[in-house]
């Protein structure tokens, strides 16, 4: 009898642990993808006020085990620590790009998010909070994107070169490097005037929620928004719209 009892227990233990361990596994799954900030804790400014042009988000590739996201600026990107329902970003060894921000939201996201422990998702696996003890302190919404789109189907990342048309010059050498972190390097001559001078600009990108445009961030009194297409970019108008014309198809650039 006792040698039945102990081996029902031993039985009723390992089956606790597997189911554990299947919860686990399934919790981590469902972090994959990308969350949208909604809610931060602690703030007496508001969180629209917080927030008033882009909410952060954050992003997690559990293939690659990296986390990345943009805190409302930069960008930010680091190893993805992660046991269980716990989490660690203090060790994640984040970098993020430089681009200089007005208000405090950069600056509240990023320091909130080394506060955090662990993390729970809804049942539905729309609704991401992140904890501190018991705490809610972070609360995120999934992003859905079921459309296949420039973004999650085309292999964008890598250099792109082209003479884009210019009014008053022979025309404008342009090279963009798009880089996997959302971040891009741009060289630019303009051919036959001045010295022959190359201007580089670096900053963070964009992408529209269509998935299918790029801004390039910090650009001025230029265009910054390409159409991203299979192994080219498609330079738009100051409006986001296409250009059209005879001369619509000189604003290409391709890999």
């Amino acid at each position: 009898m006792k040698r039945i009892i102990l081996a029902l227990s031993i039985l009723g233990l390992t089956f606790a642990a597997c189911n554990s361990t299947q919860s686990s596994m399934k919790t981590s799954a469902s972090l994959g993808g990308t969350w949208q900030l909604n809610y931060i804790t602690g703030q007496r400014i508001t969180f629209d006020g917080l927030y008033p042009n882009k909410k952060p988000t954050i992003t997690f590739d559990l293939k690659e085990n990296k986390v990345s996201g943009n805190n409302s600026c930069n960008q930010y990107f680091g190893a993805l620590n992660i046991d269980g329902n716990k989490i660690n970003f203090k060790d994640s060894k984040m970098g993020m790009t430089m681009m200089v921000c007005q208000g405090q939201g950069e600056n509240v996201y990023m320091k909130t998010l080394e506060k955090i422990d662990s993390y729970s998702i809804s049942e539905d696996g729309k609704t991401l909070n992140f904890v501190m003890g018991d705490i809610a302190m972070m609360r995120f919404e999934k992003v859905i994107t079921n459309a296949h789109n420039s973004k999650n189907s085309l292999d964008w990342q890598g250099t792109y070169k082209g003479i884009i048309p210019c009014a008053d010059c022979e025309g404008i050498e342009t090279e963009i490097v798009l880089n996997k972190d959302l971040t891009y390097a741009i060289k630019t001559k303009y051919l036959g005037k001045g010295d022959g001078k190359v201007f580089e600009e670096k900053g963070s990108f964009v992408w529209d929620k269509s998935g299918n445009n790029i801004s390039l961030e910090g650009l001025k009194g230029r265009p910054s928004r390409f159409k991203v297409g299979e192994n080219r970019l498609i330079q738009l108008d100051l409006e986001g719209k296409a250009i059209s014309g005879v001369l619509a198809e000189k604003y290409v650039l391709t890999k």
